[in-house]
């Protein structure tokens, strides 16, 4: 579905289900961008992979930052952003995300929320973002769980983020942390894992057993322990990080 990505964005910008499932999510997303970064200052900021620029809208709801720039590889999505918030007119670029078109340090904060994901080479996005900007978060669902290996293990089938949102990579609550220390060469600051609420299973996205899942997830999440629960179903695992050099 995923792999032409301008086309697939340009449809799915015309699909008013899509439209409010991403809207619905985007108050819990700034909200962890903001949790995270209670304790450092952002003058600026830039969304890496802004799509609909529904993060970005409530993060300026919120004054979150001083000024605001956004990046995406598609230019529908671009347009749309723009449309939707003018005061980005002249800081809205078309862009991949492993080749910034900005200088080094260019900006406080660079925010990667449900991006790396998509990406076939995520370590080189994650370079490129701790390049332009002193601090770096970065928010992935955590997929590599035990009701996903029970899919994948005994019912034969894939992860449902494949075709349903062009998923590349895939990690658990641990292995995502190892990945950003180990392999991108990030220093942690802060992290939450979200378990999520019942908005991450409403829309027309989800289809009509969205109700069902919402009730089960809702029950173990308010019986179990959150460690328990994030092995168990997806969450939503967010870091704040820098490069290690980057002390001042």
């Amino acid at each position: 579905m995923w792999q032409d990505y301008e086309t697939t964005y340009q449809d799915a910008l015309q699909d008013s289900g899509f439209l409010s499932w991403r809207e619905l999510g985007a108050r819990r997303k700034a909200e962890n961008v903001a949790r995270l970064c209670r304790a450092i200052e952002a003058p600026s900021m830039i969304e890496i992979g802004c799509g609909t620029g529904a993060v970005l809208r409530v993060l300026q709801t919120m004054n979150f930052a001083g000024e605001y720039y956004c990046i995406d590889l598609s230019s529908s999505a671009v347009r749309f952003t723009v449309k939707s918030c003018q005061a980005l007119a002249s800081r809205a670029v078309t862009g991949r995300a492993d080749a910034l078109p900005f200088r080094d340090g260019a900006f406080s904060l660079a925010v990667l929320s449900h991006v790396v994901e998509h990406l076939e080479d995520p370590v080189s996005a994650l370079r490129e973002a701790s390049r332009v900007a002193r601090f770096v978060v970065v928010e992935v669902p955590t997929e590599r769980v035990f009701s996903n290996f029970i899919r994948r293990k005994f019912l034969g089938r894939p992860y449902p983020s494949i075709a349903g949102a062009g998923h590349m990579q895939f990690w658990s609550p641990s292995s995502i942390a190892r990945f950003l220390t180990q392999d991108a060469g990030l220093e942690i600051l802060n992290r939450h894992q979200d378990l999520l609420g019942d908005e991450a299973d409403s829309g027309t996205k989800n289809g009509l057993g969205a109700g069902a899942r919402a009730m089960v997830k809702r029950i173990l999440r308010g019986g179990l322990p959150g460690f328990v629960y994030s092995r168990l179903l997806t969450t939503h695992a967010a870091f704040l990080c820098r490069r290690p050099d980057r002390h001042s």
